[in-house]
Parts: C-alpha cells; sequence; structure tokens
C-alpha cells in the first residue's frame, strides 16, 4: 500500500506499519510500500503497541506515523550506545 493510499483511508490517525519495500537515500528511509499492522486515535497508544511487537522482534523495520503528514520522511540514524558489561 501506498502512503498516499493509507492517508486517503485513514484520515487523522496513527498508523503503526511494516515496510514491505523501501530503500535508503541520502540520509532518509523511502518506503516504497508498506502494511497497515494497526490504527489508532492517539500516538501513545500506537508507540505503545509498536514497542510490544518491536520486543518480540527486532528484524521487523516498523513504524508509527500520522495521517496528517502528506508524505513520509523518515530520517535514518546511526544509533551509538554503549553496553554494559558485567
Amino acid at each position: 500500500m501506498k502512503w498516499s493510499e493509507v492517508r486517503e483511508n485513514h484520515p487523522n490517525k496513527w498508523i503503526l506499519f511494516e515496510a514491505v519495500e523501501a530503500h535508503s537515500k541520502d540520509g532518509q528511509r523511502i518506503i516504497e510500500d508498506l502494511a497497515i499492522l494497526n490504527v489508532f486515535d492517539g500516538g501513545r497508544e500506537a508507540l505503545e503497541e509498536y514497542s510490544e511487537k518491536h520486543k518480540k522482534d527486532k528484524s521487523r523495520e516498523m513504524y508509527v506515523y500520522s495521517t496528517k503528514n502528506k508524505e513520509l520522511k523518515i530520517e535514518e540514524r546511526n544509533w551509538i550506545g554503549v553496553r554494559k558489561y558485567g
């Protein structure tokens, strides 16, 4: 499904979705095709479900985004963390 279709079918909602077809370009994640996992009225509920799903399977490329946004603009981030040893 394309983002324009999602916006048309779910105006003013928060969408938890999985990238089906995506690539990186100029520091952005370009989502060509996506699969809706759930639709929410509020962002908090969407993020809570995202967190639950992400804990179970970190390999899935999932996002939470509001359909108020005309375009999907997902900036790539390189995470540098500190690991606890011992």
